[in-house]
């Protein structure tokens, strides 16, 4: 265990995972994070420097449930001694994965749901709280913080999408993450892909969401930033040539957070991002 005086150091897969070990350790961790802004961790292959990284780390903390999929053998061996490796979803109450219907797992994209992804502080709190006792009170502080952000963050949410009207509440995006979003938050959620971006779109995919787009005269579509454009444009020039007109509402963070910068190079902000985004496009009204 590091003494007091030094600090921990933390390696974090994405920036969701990283952004919260950041803000309840503060100055006490050292996150050494493996996917920057614009990664898709579904496709992402580990290097020799995160190989390196991980058997340094005092803690690991990952997502889990397979998001990580080609760093499976890196992080799905419990490290003994002083070294572990820590799954975010364990955190979760029993019920609260949706299934994955492509894959023998759930759907990994739990932060998408603020509320659920809030759950997951107190088991980063806990492991940092056990590794540097010293700071334990500081680590309570930081958590309870950053849990009241997310509340409020929450409700907004909850209120911004409310604004939209009901028959305009659909959400279609490019691959299919935005499960828990739409679960919590209350909109019809349907991806081009599946879960993973591993899959591909079929045709029979594409003809139906370019039907939904006309039938319910949806007026936006959504791009991803860490997912090509390609699908979402080819749905919306489909309904185009039906007489629906449907606009790229925006570019949405789903898989990884935004660049320095942008607005969405933290969780927090690149949830505002989301909902401000989509609000807006759906014809709602997401003012504070």
């Amino acid at each position: 265990m590091p003494a007091a005086s030094k600090t921990l150091k933390v390696v974090a897969t994405t920036g969701m995972v990283a952004d919260l070990v950041r803000q309840i350790g503060g100055d006490q961790v050292q996150v050494e994070q493996l996917m920057s802004s614009g990664v898709d961790p579904h496709l992402y292959r580990p290097n020799t420097n995160d190989v390196k990284a991980i058997r340094a780390a005092d803690v690991v903390f990952y997502n889990g449930f397979k998001l990580e999929g080609r760093m499976g053998d890196l992080l799905g061996i419990k490290t003994t001694g002083t070294k572990k490796h820590i799954a975010l979803v364990d955190a979760l109450p029993a019920d609260a994965a949706l299934g994955d219907p492509e894959h023998e797992t759930a759907d990994p994209h739990v932060w998408m749901d603020v509320q659920l992804w809030s759950s997951t502080t107190h088991l980063i709190e806990q492991e940092l709280k056990s590794r540097i006792p010293a700071h334990a009170e500081q680590f309570s502080q930081r958590a309870t913080d950053l849990r009241d952000r997310l509340q409020k963050l929450d409700s907004l949410g909850k209120r911004w999408i409310e604004s939209i009207p009901p028959d305009q509440r659909i959400l279609i995006t490019s691959h299919d993450a935005f499960r828990y979003f739409g679960k919590r938050y209350g909109l019809q959620v349907e991806g081009i892909q599946g879960v993973s971006t591993s899959s591909e779109a079929g045709l029979r995919r594409i003809t139906q969401l370019v039907d939904l787009l006309v039938e319910k005269k949806v007026p936006a579509a959504f791009v991803e930033s860490s997912v090509p454009e390609k699908s979402i444009r080819s749905i919306i020039e489909g309904a185009e040539k039906k007489g629906a007109i449907v606009a790229i509402g925006g570019e949405l963070y789903s898989d990884a957070m935004g660049p320095t910068g942008s607005g969405a190079a933290t969780y927090e902000g690149m949830m505002r991002h989301n909902f401000r985004t989509i609000v807006k496009a759906l014809g709602g009204d997401p003012s504070e």
